[in-house]
């Protein structure tokens, strides 16, 4: 690549995110990113500013229990689900995942839960109705989180399963892969889970199902069994 192929100067004022967006570019047409500075006729010293501010965006950071996540107004039809869901539980209940500070803390430019249901993410209300989703209002007020005074519905971690296969139907390249049961166990721990999740929640979610789709979900629906390995 030609020192002078894109024909580049820029002003010291720069902003970091258009300096990002231009070596970002500049890497992916294989320049050399040590000319870069010279190139774009930056001096040492905005260039090494630059770096700074590349490797502190960079660096893993945690979660910050100052800025909980903003949570919008729920109904039992409209509601929490996929990840986050599957961070909350009742007392005595195993199954889910355990990453909760992750999924309800951010960071200063804070981050909200996008929702299931009509006009969200996806909507499984067609075939599954409500079932499942259940009033976590006082135990999201007990973590300093909840938004507004009354009832916060939640999918129960069947339901939260059964929209995040629903949402890979839907928005992904669908195949048996990409959904794997060996993926579901890390939330499910037992036969008897399995069960309740295709019988309850995947068999009945078929039905709204059409075409090609509903095809590849068929060839799909067997696979998830408890004991999967990873083949």
């Amino acid at each position: 690549m030609g020192e002078n192929r894109y024909g580049l100067t820029v002003p010291e004022s720069v902003s970091n995110h258009d300096l990002k967006k231009i070596a970002w570019e500049f890497a992916r047409n294989k320049g050399n990113l040590v000319k870069l500075p010279k190139i774009l006729g930056l001096s040492d010293e905005r260039w090494n500013e630059f770096l700074d501010w590349l490797k502190d965006r960079s660096a893993p950071r945690q979660p910050d229990p100052r800025y909980p996540i903003l949570i919008p107004e729920t109904s039992p039809t409209s509601y929490i689900s996929f990840e986050r869901a599957l961070n909350l539980r009742v007392q005595n209940e195993w199954t889910g995942d355990w990453h909760f500070r992750v999924s309800f803390f951010g960071y200063p430019e804070r981050s909200f839960a996008p929702l299931a249901g009509p006009n969200g993410l996806v909507d499984t209300t067609r075939s599954l109705g409500s079932r499942g989703v259940r009033d976590m209002g006082r135990l999201i007020d007990d973590y300093g989180i909840k938004p507004y005074d009354g009832p916060v519905w939640v999918a129960n971690h069947y339901r939260a399963i059964a929209d995040i296969a629903f949402d890979r139907i839907a928005n992904w390249h669908w195949e048996a892969a990409t959904f794997p049961a060996h993926q579901i166990a890390q939330w499910l721990w037992s036969e008897e889970d399995f069960d309740i999740l295709v019988d309850d929640y995947l068999k009945p979610m078929r039905e709204q199902i059409r075409g090609p789709r509903r095809e590849a979900y068929d060839e799909w629906l067997p696979t998830v069994v408890y004991g999967a390995d990873y083949d």
